[in-house]
């Protein structure tokens, strides 16, 4: 089994500027701000009782205060994931009281995305 959270880290890292968090971000003063996290990883195929890749599926989310702002980092995100053959499996705008950090003063827009992806394991021991 490989890390998806490294590996998705590593590619958030290299396409965008924004703060990166892992899971979601704590306070809301300090956006727009990317945060990740694996969301399953099951044995993709096995041969000869040996696990030969898994199937990973990650959600990554884009939280801002403009809806415009949200729309653009998702964009470069898409495809940098895309370009290492993740598949995007959802993208959708989400209420601001979804699960966020939102405080009566401050109105944050969120879009959510879903990749998955069949990792080939490394076969050298």
């Amino acid at each position: 089994m490989v890390d998806v959270n490294r590996i998705v880290r590593g590619i958030l890292s290299s396409a965008i500027d924004e703060k990166i968090v892992f899971y979601g971000p704590q306070e809301v003063n300090t956006l727009p701000v990317v945060s990740y996290f694996e969301l399953s990883t099951t044995t993709g195929s096995c041969y000869d009782n040996k696990e030969m890749a898994q199937s990973s599926s990650v959600q990554i989310d884009v939280w801002s205060k403009s809806g415009a702002e949200c729309a653009d980092i998702a964009v470069r995100i898409d495809s940098a994931m895309q370009d290492k053959g993740w598949y995007r499996s959802l993208c959708m705008d989400l209420p601001a009281d979804s699960g966020s950090v939102v405080t009566a003063n401050t109105k944050v827009y969120r879009k959510t995305m879903r990749y998955k992806k069949q990792i080939i394991l490394d076969m050298e021991e």
